[in-house]
C-alpha cells in the first residue's frame, strides 16, 4: 500500500468517525411532562439513537426563537400556549413544521437525518402519540437554550 494510500483510508476513517459515531446525549430519561400545566399544551421534539449522522445536530427555534440543539438520542418537551407553533431545525440547511398546539394534549415531533451535501440535514415530521410514545422512550433530556 504507497503512502497515497495510507492517506486516503486515513482520510476516510477520520470522515466516518466524525460523521457515523454516535454524539450521545447525558441528560436524564425520558420523563413526560406530568401534569401539563393548565391551559397548555406539550411538543415532544425528539430524535431516536442512531449510528448514521450521530454526530449531525441542529438549532430547534419555535416561532423564531432558539429552543434546543437537537442531537442523536435526545429529546426536548416544549410547552406552548393553544395555537400553531411554526418550527425549524438547521444544519447546512432547514426544515419546517407546523404543529398545532392544543392545551392537556401530547404532540410528537420526530427528527430524522437525511443525506446533505456536507453535513446531514436534519428533517421533522408529526407522528401519532402513539409512534411518538413507542420511540422516545430511548431517549434523554436535552439542554435549553437560554434566552
Amino acid at each position: 500500500m504507497t503512502n497515497r494510500n495510507h492517506l486516503k483510508l486515513a482520510c476516510l476513517l477520520l470522515w466516518a468517525t466524525i460523521h457515523l459515531s454516535g454524539c450521545s446525549v447525558s441528560g436524564p430519561a425520558f420523563k413526560p411532562v406530568d401534569p401539563i400545566p393548565e391551559g397548555k399544551g406539550v411538543v415532544y421534539i425528539y430524535r431516536q439513537p442512531g449510528f448514521a449522522g450521530g454526530g449531525v445536530y441542529g438549532t430547534v427555534t419555535a416561532n423564531n426563537t432558539p429552543i434546543t440543539k437537537i442531537k442523536n438520542g435526545g429529546y426536548f418537551p416544549y410547552v406552548a400556549n393553544p395555537g400553531p407553533v411554526h418550527f425549524e431545525v438547521s444544519t447546512e440547511a432547514t426544515n419546517e413544521a407546523d404543529v398545532t398546539v392544543e392545551a392537556g394534549k401530547e404532540k410528537y415531533l420526530k427528527t430524522t437525518v437525511g443525506i446533505g451535501f456536507f453535513v446531514g440535514h436534519l428533517k421533522f415530521s408529526e407522528v401519532s402519540p402513539q409512534i411518538g410514545k413507542a420511540e422516545i422512550g430511548e431517549c434523554k433530556l436535552l439542554d435549553a437554550i437560554e434566552p
